[in-house]
């Protein structure tokens, strides 16, 4: 009898764990395919907003902007976007790595592009596949 009420309480205990482990183990991030960045050139004071690919490079000035990957919140969660991204500069014969790491769009002052010339800041992580494909199915009815 004490067996059988110890494989029934070990029974119940999987299925509730089993049950809540989606919850549990859900990640609250969500993979973008695009990066917002903000670009600051501190010579000619001018903004520009661009937005990069992930796994492609975007030339900015004499940097290379490469997103490695970028992820962004869940509605339900409070807004956040981070990426992982490696930026070279290419004002010298060589180019050279000046910054490869995670930024953050809430903080930027929190890990920077340290560069004389240019301030770079993330302001949003996207997944864009659904809208670009609605938007190209429209513009071949007209």
């Amino acid at each position: 009898m004490v067996i059988n009420i110890m494989c029934f309480s070990k029974i119940v205990f999987l299925l509730i764990l089993i049950t809540f482990s989606k919850n549990i183990f859900a990640s609250p991030w969500v993979e973008g395919n695009r990066l917002l960045i903000q670009g600051l050139d501190k010579i000619t004071a001018r903004i520009e907003t661009f937005e990069v690919f992930v796994g492609q490079t975007y030339k900015y000035g004499v940097l290379d902007i490469f997103v490695e990957r970028c992820v962004f919140s869940k509605p339900i969660f409070k807004p956040e976007s981070l990426a992982y991204i490696r930026i070279n500069d290419n004002s010298d014969r060589l180019s050279e790595v000046k910054f490869k790491g995670w930024m953050f769009a809430s903080s930027p002052a929190l890990n920077a592009l340290e560069n004389s010339v240019y301030d770079l800041s993330i302001l949003a992580c996207k997944n864009v596949d659904s809208i670009s494909k609605k938007s190209s199915s429209l513009e071949g009815e007209e």
